[in-house]
C-alpha cells in the first residue's frame, strides 16, 4: 500500500532519532538502567504498600462491624450503652427482605467494667450470635484455653489472654460484668469464662469479652429494650463483593424509615484508617516524586548532551532549509522512543520484582513488633505485592509523560540554533 506523503516524514524523523540514540550507546543504557531501577522501587514500594493497605482494611472489616454498619443516630459521636436499636428484630427482617449479598450479623457491643476477687478493669463486651458470627472464624482459630461457647449460653465469656492476666482468670472462673444505666441504677451479671484466646492483637486481648447475645441483651433490657424486640447496639453487614459497597449503602439509606438510625461504612466507622492510608499515599507520591526528579535529569542530560554534540549538525541542516519545527520533532521524537524503552525496563524490572513478591510475599514478621497496630487494625506478616490495573496504567503513564515530557527543554535548545552560529563551531 503507497504510503502518503505525511507520513513519510514521520518515518524518517523517527529513523533518524533511533539512530541519534545510539550513537552513544553506553550514555543510552545507562541512562535506560537508571530510569528502571527507579521505576522498579517504585512498582515495588507501591505494590507493598496497596497490599498493606487491603490487608488492614480487610482485616479492620473482618474483626470490627462489616462493610456496613446500622447503629444509632449518635452512637459513633458519643458512644453509650443507652443508645441501641430498640426494634432490633423487625429491622433484621427488614433487612433480610432485600437479599443482600453477603452476611446479615446482629450484635451488642457495650462498655462494662468486669470483676473478679482479684482485679477490675474496664472492658468491651461483644454480643455475637456465637454460632454464626463471622468472629467465630477468627477467634475460635485463636482459642488457646477451654472452648467456644454454645449458641443459647447465657452465662459463657470469652476473654484474652491480656484480660486473663489482669483478672487473674482462667478457664471456669467467675467474672462479674457491671455497668450503670442511664436511669442511675447499676446492672450486674455474672458470667463464667468458657474460654480464652490470644489474637496477637493488644486491644483485643486486653479489653474485648465475647458473649452470646442472649447475655448481653440483658443489660440492654435494663436500658429500657424489651427482650421480645430483640434489642441490638448495631447490626453489621458483610457483603460478598465490596466493590458493592456503595450501591448497598445507598440503597440501604434510601430504604431506611427510622431517623435514629444510620447507616455507615467501614470509611465512617474507622476514620483514623481512612486519615492513616491517605497520608501513606501522600508519603509514597513523595518518594515518587524525588524518583520522577531522578528520572527527568537523567533524560535531559541524555537528550540535551545529544543537542548540544550536534549543534553543528542542526545548523548544517538548517542553513540546507530544514524549518525549525522539524528540529523539534527530531528531538521529540528521540524522547518519546526513550520513554519507551525507559518503559520496556522499567516494567521488566519492576514487572519482575511485583511477580516474585506477589506469589512467595515478604515476611515482616521480624520487623512488626508481635501484637503492633495501626489506627485500630493489623496487618499481615507477610506481605504479598498487589497492583491493580489502575495503578499500573497510573505508573505507565507517570513516567511515560514525566520522560516525554523531560525532553521539551532540549527540543527547544535545538530549535534555536542558528546556521551561521552552528557552523562556526
Amino acid at each position: 500500500m503507497k504510503e502518503t506523503p505525511q507520513a513519510l516524514p514521520l518515518k524518517m524523523l523517527f529513523l533518524l532519532a533511533w539512530r541519534n540514540l545510539w550513537r552513544h550507546k553506553k550514555r543510552t543504557i545507562i541512562t535506560l538502567i537508571s530510569i528502571a531501577i527507579g521505576f522498579g522501587l517504585s512498582v515495588f514500594s507501591i505494590g507493598m504498600q496497596d497490599s498493606g493497605h487491603h490487608s488492614m482494611v480487610k482485616n479492620a472489616i473482618n474483626m470490627g462491624d462489616g462493610h456496613i454498619t446500622l447503629q444509632q443516630q449518635d452512637y459513633l459521636n458519643s458512644p453509650a450503652n443507652y443508645r441501641f436499636i430498640s426494634e432490633g428484630k423487625d429491622t433484621l427482617s427488614q433487612l433480610n427482605t432485600l437479599n443482600i449479598p453477603g452476611q446479615i450479623v446482629p450484635r451488642i457491643s457495650l462498655q462494662v467494667l468486669a470483676s473478679t476477687a482479684n482485679n477490675s478493669v474496664g472492658v468491651q463486651l461483644q454480643g455475637i450470635d456465637v454460632s454464626n458470627d463471622p468472629l467465630l472464624r477468627l477467634i475460635a482459630k485463636k482459642l488457646v484455653q477451654g472452648e467456644w461457647p454454645e449458641a443459647g449460653d447465657d452465662r459463657g465469656l470469652l476473654i484474652g489472654t491480656g484480660m486473663a492476666k489482669k483478672l487473674k482468670a482462667k478457664t471456669g472462673s467467675k467474672i462479674v460484668l457491671m455497668t450503670g444505666t442511664r436511669s442511675g441504677n447499676t446492672e450486674a451479671q455474672l458470667g463464667r469464662v468458657r474460654g480464652i484466646f490470644e489474637s496477637g492483637i493488644a486491644e483485643l486481648d486486653k479489653f474485648l469479652i465475647l458473649t452470646d447475645l442472649s447475655y448481653a441483651t440483658r443489660f440492654l433490657v435494663a436500658e429500657g429494650g424489651e427482650k421480645q424486640q430483640q434489642p441490638l447496639t448495631r447490626i453489621a453487614i458483610f457483603l460478598d463483593d465490596e466493590k458493592t459497597m456503595a450501591y448497598w449503602k445507598e440503597k440501604l439509606a434510601e430504604d431506611n424509615k427510622n431517623p435514629d438510625i444510620a447507616v455507615l461504612d467501614w470509611q465512617d466507622m474507622l476514620p483514623q484508617l481512612v486519615q492513616y492510608i491517605v497520608i501513606d499515599d501522600v508519603s509514597a507520591y513523595v518518594m515518587m516524586i524525588f524518583i520522577l526528579l531522578v528520572i527527568v535529569f537523567g533524560i535531559i542530560n541524555t537528550v540535551l548532551m545529544g543537542v548540544l554534540e550536534r549543534t553543528r549538525e542542526f545548523g548544517l541542516l538548517r542553513a540546507l532549509g530544514l524549518q525549525r519545527n522539524y528540529l523539534v520533532m527530531l528531538i521529540l521524537c528521540e524522547t518519546i522512543l526513550l520513554s519507551l524503552l525507559a518503559v520496556i525496563f522499567g516494567w521488566l524490572i519492576g514487572g519482575s520484582i511485583h511477580l516474585y513478591v506477589a506469589q512467595y510475599g515478604i515476611d515482616f514478621s521480624g520487623m512488626i513488633p508481635e501484637g503492633t497496630t495501626f489506627a485500630g487494625t493489623f496487618m499481615d506478616p507477610v506481605i504479598y505485592s498487589e497492583l491493580s490495573m489502575h495503578r499500573i496504567i497510573q505508573l505507565t503513564l507517570i513516567v511515560f509523560l514525566t520522560t516525554l515530557a523531560s525532553g521539551i527543554y532540549p527540543a527547544i535548545k535545538a530549535s534555536r540554533v542558528t546556521p551561521v552560529e552552528a557552523l562556526r563551531t
